[in-house]
C-alpha cells in the first residue's frame, strides 16, 4: 500500500486483504470495470506494470455492494469497514 494525497493506494490482492476474507482481487477488479472504481496504471520499482485501486473508493463500493439485495450474502467485517 502507497499513500498519494492523503489517500491509500493498493494493487487488487492489497485492497482485497484489507477489505475482509469475502473479499477477492478478481471482485476489486470487477467493481473498476463495472463500478466505476478508479485505476491507476504504473510501474513497480522494477518496471513492471502495475495497477493501483484507491482504498476509501473501494470501500465505499465494498459496503454498497455488501448492503444491496442482490447477489449472494455477504458477512460483514466489522474491523475492516472501521480500518478504511
Amino acid at each position: 500500500m502507497i499513500r498519494i494525497a492523503g489517500h491509500q493506494y493498493g494493487t487488487a490482492a492489497q485492497i482485497a486483504d484489507r477489505l475482509g476474507d469475502d473479499v477477492t482481487p478478481t471482485m476489486v477488479r470487477n467493481w473498476a470495470r463495472r463500478s466505476g472504481l478508479a485505476r491507476h496504471r504504473t510501474t513497480d520499482n522494477n518496471g513492471r506494470p502495475c495497477v493501483l485501486y484507491p482504498l476509501d473508493q473501494a470501500a465505499r463500493i465494498e459496503a454498497t455492494t455488501r448492503q444491496a439485495t442482490r447477489g449472494r450474502r455477504r458477512r460483514v467485517d466489522v474491523e475492516a469497514v472501521a480500518a478504511a
